[in-house]
């Protein structure tokens, strides 16, 4: 079941930055978004949304990176927020300790998440890896971590082939890869830190240096043989992408109890910085400068 209310050390995650070094990290202390670092990136989308990467959507204030979702001025759209923040085109990465403090959104409609994709370009893998290093899914408390297999589009369904590790994705039925952050009537107005260790045979989640969640990612783990065999695509080079999305109705996937409601909006999503520290045989590619 998941976690709840579990004693934080910091103990863990120290441990894995002092065996690294520090590769690569955004402290988000510029006047705008680093576009040497970032770019917006459509990795999500509602037809119901209206997406703008300007003012009122994001802005870099007080060392922060803050993603807002506001009501629309367009009366046939439900609200108006950014593309996905991503380094797609400016920085992949394999293996290594990634680690962020934000201040996430837990309220209802909200679908803020932490995640990567298999980075273009660079991938090997005839399928696409997605690694969410954690989501909200419409909660109060909890955050969730998932991964998925993407193949090839399939012109009769109009989906892409889609497989997902079992337990996982937005209810409170999924084992093991869910963690319930102690005191729920606080954590809209808290910082806490997010990481992820990635190495050749799994995956760990952490939150605020305890580690909740191991993931193996070796060949006997393979969690869908068909159609997409293996865990090659867990192993490319992946980027790092964040998302301040909500639920809604055209959005194609969301339980109707998380539908964002009028009264919901704005919400707001604070990253105060990221950082990925790698030791020998973990790599980094800078992709743009």
């Amino acid at each position: 079941r998941p976690i709840e209310s579990a004693p934080f050390s910091f103990s863990e995650t120290d441990a894995l930055k002092s065996s690294r070094k520090l590769v690569w990290n955004d402290d988000f202390d510029g006047k705008d978004l680093d576009r040497a670092k970032w770019r917006f990136r459509s990795t999500m989308n509602s037809s119901d949304c209206l997406y703008a990467n300007d003012a009122r959507t994001y802005e870099v204030r007080d060392s922060k990176l803050c993603l807002h979702v506001i009501p629309s001025p367009d009366p046939a759209k439900r609200c108006l927020l950014s593309r996905g923040v991503a380094t797609h085109e400016t920085m992949g990465f394999k293996y290594g300790y990634l680690e962020m403090r934000a201040k996430v959104p837990f309220k209802h409609g909200a679908w803020p998440s932490w995640w990567m994709t298999a980075t273009p370009g660079l991938r090997k893998c005839d399928w696409m890896s997605e690694i969410d290093i954690f989501e909200v899914f419409s909660s109060k408390s909890e955050v969730v971590a998932n991964l998925h297999k993407w193949g090839k589009w399939n012109a009769e369904t109009k989906k892409s082939e889609h497989v997902m590790l079992p337990g996982g994705e937005g209810g409170s039925d999924y084992a093991d890869r869910g963690f319930h952050l102690p005191d729920p009537a606080k954590l809209n107005d808290e910082f806490h830190v997010y990481g992820y260790e990635w190495t050749p045979k799994s995956m760990s989640f952490f939150v605020d240096g305890l580690k909740y969640c191991t993931v193996p990612i070796d060949e006997k783990h393979d969690y869908s043989p068909k159609p997409m065999k293996g865990m090659a695509g867990h192993h490319d080079f992946h980027s790092v992408i964040f998302n301040n999305e909500v639920f809604t109705p055209a959005h194609g996937w969301g339980p109707e109890r998380c539908e964002l409601r009028p009264e919901d909006l704005p919400i707001h999503y604070e990253i105060d910085w990221i950082r990925l520290y790698q030791k020998d045989g973990e790599e980094i590619r800078i992709l743009a400068k």
